[in-house]
């Protein structure tokens, strides 16, 4: 299954981001260029935050 962590993140070619694992352990990949960022150097995904809508 292709998990997509950011589109339009990878520093070398502008690409998208997707998960990998593999028996080295887990890391992000990019769909077009192919070059791997290891954890430390995964860029951050910053999820926007929800607005609390209460009900009436």
């Amino acid at each position: 299954m292709l998990n997509v962590v950011k589109f339009k993140g990878c520093k070398r070619c502008g690409g998208d981001l997707f998960l990998e694992r593999d028996s080295e352990g887990i890391y992000v990949s990019c769909l077009q260029c192919g070059a791997i960022y290891v954890r430390r150097l995964v860029p951050p995904i910053i999820k926007p935050k929800r607005k609390k809508i209460y009900a009436r």
